[in-house]
C-alpha cells in the first residue's frame, strides 16, 4: 500500500525510522491541504481546508505491516476518539500526475491551531529547531 507522509516520518526527521524496510517511491510530492502545529512537535495534516500544497513522501508499506504505522499514528479503525484517521488522498509530483495513496488527517480540530507557513514540516522544522 502506498502512504504519503508529511511529517516526522520524512526522511531526515525524529520519527523516519519508522519507514527505513519501506522503499520510498516518491519524493517532493504533496497533496492539497493545510499543515497545523500544535506545539506537539508533530504537525497535524487538514484536507478540504484550501489549495496549499502540503509536501512530503510517499512509501510503499506492506499491508500487512500497516497497523505499525496506524499504532504510531493514534488510529484505531471505527474509534472516533482517535487523534488522526487514515484516508485515500490524491498525491501529485510537478507534472500533475496523481497517485492514490493513504496518508493520517487530523481527527481532533483542536490540534488545528497555528497553520504552518509553506506547508513543508522540513521546512518549518529546521527554520524552527534554533529558536
Amino acid at each position: 500500500m502506498l502512504v504519503f507522509v508529511y511529517g516526522t516520518l520524512r526522511k531526515q526527521q525524529i520519527n523516519h525510522y519508522m519507514m527505513k524496510n519501506y522503499p520510498c517511491m516518491q519524493e517532493d510530492v504533496w497533496v492539497y491541504g493545510k499543515i497545523y502545529d500544535a506545539g506537539a512537535g508533530y504537525p497535524f495534516l487538514a484536507l478540504n481546508r484550501g489549495s496549499e500544497k502540503v509536501r512530503g513522501e510517499v512509501f510503499e508499506v506492506p499491508q500487512a505491516e500497516l497497523y505499525l504505522l496506524d499504532e504510531f499514528e493514534d488510529y484505531t479503525p471505527d474509534d472516533p476518539n482517535s487523534l488522526y484517521v487514515r484516508v485515500e488522498v490524491d498525491v501529485y509530483d510537478d507534472n500533475d500526475n496523481s497517485t492514490k495513496a493513504f496518508t493520517y488527517v487530523c481527527n481532533k480540530e483542536e490540534m488545528l491551531l497555528y497553520e504552518i507557513e509553506g506547508h513543508d514540516w522540513v521546512t518549518f522544522f529546521k527554520k524552527n529547531r534554533n529558536k
